[in-house]
């Protein structure tokens, strides 16, 4: 399954090219890393395996931990 490589749908990445992209949305909406974050290798591999897109991995866990996003702060 290939879709294309905006973040928001599935690419058939390797679980390293995926944390980055997550990292990478992280930094840009909430200013923090997956280490800031907290967020273990097995998390990251279970929604990976799911073949759950970076992007809807960042809203799930933005949500989930109702954070605020940077943006809000007029940044």
């Amino acid at each position: 399954m290939r879709k294309s490589n905006d973040g928001w749908s599935w690419t058939e990445q390797s679980l390293k090219e995926w944390r980055n992209v997550v990292d990478q949305r992280l930094r840009k909406v909430y200013a923090i890393s997956i280490a800031d974050a907290g967020i273990d290798d097995e998390l990251l591999k279970s929604h990976w395996e799911e073949k759950e897109s970076p992007f809807d991995f960042v809203q799930w866990f933005g949500n989930k931990y109702d954070l605020d996003p940077q943006s809000i702060f007029g940044v």
